[in-house]
């Protein structure tokens, strides 16, 4: 036994097409939140990485945006956005281009969106120098 503390845990599985597979224990108990039972799980498929966050309700909103000419700024906007409206992301991209575009994707979990509307914050999104188009998805447990 090792005297430094373990940062990850990990297991071997075997990825079969046929059957689904659980997370052991020990994951659970040390992702699940106090106060809630759900998680998003978000795959990204490039970089062959699953991500699984705990959310405080059944339903979290992806921001898909679509930026025609990346402005400099846009980065600070988006954050200025989320941050104005007292919104936390629970995950996001950051800058991904593909082919001829480039694009920004972001999950909020819907608690978050107490005092705000999707519309509201993909208006503001809208309004970034660049941005095609911004489309969102609800995905719910």
């Amino acid at each position: 036994m090792s005297e430094y503390p373990s940062v990850t845990i990990a297991k071997v599985t075997k990825l079969d097409t046929d059957k689904e597979f659980g997370l052991p224990k020990e994951f659970i108990d040390a992702i699940k939140p106090s106060k809630s039972e759900q998680a998003v799980i978000i795959l990204a498929p490039n970089t062959r990485t699953i991500r699984i966050i705990p959310t405080e309700s059944q339903e979290v909103v992806k921001f898909n945006i679509n930026i025609e000419k990346l402005s400099p700024d846009f980065l600070r906007r988006m954050g200025t956005i989320f941050s104005d409206f007292g919104v936390n992301t629970l995950y996001s991209t950051g800058l991904c281009f593909t082919q001829n575009s480039c694009v920004y994707e972001g999950y909020i979990d819907t608690k978050e969106l107490q005092d705000v509307s999707i519309d509201t914050i993909k208006n503001e999104i809208e309004r970034i120098d660049g941005v095609a188009s911004v489309n969102t998805e609800g995905i719910t447990l």
